[in-house]
């Protein structure tokens, strides 16, 4: 090749691997721009109801963390049912003992899911006029580190108000985290809405809450079922708490 067509080809690819980091750099903007609007903590700053089924059980609820400490949440009913007195106490030990361990895990501080993205590893899988569909590698702290390195992770940012509709987690098929052991499907998915519906329409966010989880797990131990759980959530109702 001659020395003329070498250097015009060095600096094409120069070009592009400029533009592939400008493009890559954007889209890194993109995602920490939309997570800003994501409430971090639900339970401290709003009161919400939440209908939640495990796959054998429906119950209703509301939270609101302007009252009394153990009182927070309030179980109204369980498959359309009053609870006992029992029951509402067994559900308000479970919630509490469900904050305890997310706290934990966040080190004490509230959790920000942008932590579960490497946002370096963003990629642009679809862009179209209702939004952008990006794929990313989940990230994991502690003991989940390495069953998140096996997952791929996917979000929907909607356009033109760049508010985050989707957060997902999933396995791409079966796999073994250590000996003996067998994930057979897993998939952990939120959904946000704006809790001003004004805004939106103005063109931005305002603040994003989350309106659904879904939560599937299949674990098998040296060929049994070890885990089988399938959990899902709504959240409505929001109102915001004033602090004193």
């Amino acid at each position: 090749m001659p020395e003329r067509m070498r250097n015009v080809a060095l600096v094409c690819a120069v070009v592009l691997s400029l533009q592939v980091q400008a493009a890559e750099s954007e889209l890194q903007a993109l995602v920490r721009e939309a997570f800003t609007n994501i409430e971090s903590d639900v339970q401290k700053h709003w009161r919400f109801s939440e209908v939640s089924n495990d796959g054998e059980v429906e119950r209703i609820a509301n939270y609101d963390p302007s009252r009394s400490q153990g009182e927070q949440w309030q179980l109204v009913s369980i498959d359309a049912r009053s609870p006992s007195a029992q029951e509402q106490t067994d559900f308000r030990q479970q919630k509490r003992e469900q904050r305890e361990r997310e706290t934990k895990r966040s080190g004490g501080a509230p959790a920000d899911p942008l932590d579960s993205i490497n946002v370096n590893s963003v990629q642009l899988l679809a862009d179209d006029s209702n939004g952008w569909r990006i794929g990313f590698e989940p990230r994991g702290v502690g003991g989940s580190k390495k069953m998140m390195s096996k997952m791929l992770g996917t979000l929907y940012i909607s356009k033109p108000e760049r508010c985050v509709e989707l957060l997902e987690i999933a396995s791409p098929g079966p796999f073994k985290p250590q000996i003996g052991v067998k994930v057979e499907r897993f998939l952990s998915r939120f959904e946000f809405a704006p809790f001003a519906e004004g805004e939106q329409a103005a063109g931005g966010c305002g603040k994003l809450l989350p309106v659904s989880t879904h939560f599937e797990m299949i674990v098998r131990a040296f060929g049994v079922t070890a885990v089988d759980r399938k959990i899902t959530a709504n959240y409505s109702h929001y109102a915001a708490v004033t602090s004193d």
